[in-house]
């Protein structure tokens, strides 16, 4: 066999389809795979990112409450600290400002 023989069964080879169609079939492939391994990043990207979104709403929903139940301590520390008497050595003890807790009453009432 010549060199001339060699070049002829390879060229033939090669461009009767078999060599060009292996080579093209392996690069769709490759990129098929590609395109799937990039499907599944983005699905678990996803996912992990509606569990943060999940974990975050229930975090700020606790975080509301936890504002509100301070709120409301805050409030009512501040009632009893309206309510103290300033007479301690007396028997007739009573609020100091009685008549505006009777109004500040009527608005938190409504």
């Amino acid at each position: 066999m010549d060199v001339a023989t060699l070049l002829t069964t390879l060229l033939t080879t090669l461009l009767s389809g078999g060599g060009v169609a292996g080579f093209m079939q392996y690069k769709q492939n490759r990129k098929a795979k590609e395109l799937e391994n990039d499907k599944a990043a983005s699905e678990q990207w996803r996912a992990l990112y509606e569990e943060q979104t999940k974990t975050v709403q229930s975090l700020r929903e606790k975080l509301h409450e936890a504002r509100t139940s301070l709120e409301e301590e805050k409030r009512q520390t501040l009632m009893c600290r309206f309510y103290v008497c300033e007479k301690l050595d007396c028997m007739d003890r009573e609020p100091p400002h009685a008549e505006i807790m009777k109004e500040f009453k009527q608005v938190f009432e409504k």
